[in-house]
């Protein structure tokens, strides 16, 4: 009888390869499994209402303190506006050369009297065609009157000579209408100036 042309395998398997391959063995490495591809993505909510063209940002001119007049910057979301403003991120700059008081208020718009409203103000959205106009108003001024008669001062901070500060409300801010935003330096024997900087979005509300 002729011999058969095979020979047993050598293999790890005793002849059996068929048997461990349906089971899952393999006798050479198992391939890495592929990359788990996130199906989900964080697109931040400041980020989302940028796209839409409802975020904002502005600076005041330089803001003059002294000891007849205090100096003021402020965020106002007009009466009949019909919108709410979400304050982001706000920041104040000290151009002087002392140490500079601020207050951080919160009320009526009426009560800021005497302002100017900032031009320097643009959308989020940076693009060729023009984007909708902001409803909130950067006031900035200097007044010798009470214009704290109609909110609470709910914070005050210490700025150094010739330093910026910067706080992020991240949203928790809401201006309704009718309502304001104001930081503001109080009256002092040597004259003091500070820009005021603030981000917000804008979405309908009631009012």
């Amino acid at each position: 009888m002729t011999k058969p042309s095979y020979s047993r395998p050598s293999s790890y398997f005793y002849g059996m390869p068929d048997v461990y391959m349906q089971m899952g063995y393999y006798s050479f490495p198992t391939p890495p499994a592929p990359e788990q591809i996130p199906m989900n993505v964080h697109v931040p909510y400041a980020m989302s209402m940028a796209s839409q063209s409802k975020y904002y940002m502005g600076q005041t001119e330089r803001i003059v303190a002294s000891d007849n007049d205090q100096g003021f910057g402020a965020l106002s979301n007009p009466l009949r506006s019909h919108s709410l403003l979400y304050v982001q991120n706000w920041s104040i700059t000290n151009s002087s050369a002392q140490p500079l008081t601020i207050h951080i208020w919160f009320g009526k718009a009426e009560s800021i009297v005497g302002g100017k409203t900032s031009q320097q103000v643009t959308s989020g959205f940076v693009q060729p065609p023009p984007c909708p106009a902001a409803q909130g108003q950067l006031l900035f001024g200097r007044s010798g009157g009470d214009i704290t008669r109609e909110g609470i001062a709910v914070s005050t901070r210490i700025v150094p000579p010739m330093t910026t500060i910067e706080g992020h409300a991240n949203g928790q801010w809401i201006l309704g209408p009718g309502m304001a935003l104001m930081v503001y330096a109080p009256q002092s024997e040597e004259a003091t100036s500070f820009f005021f900087s603030v981000d917000w979005w804008e979405q309908p509300g009631f009012g």
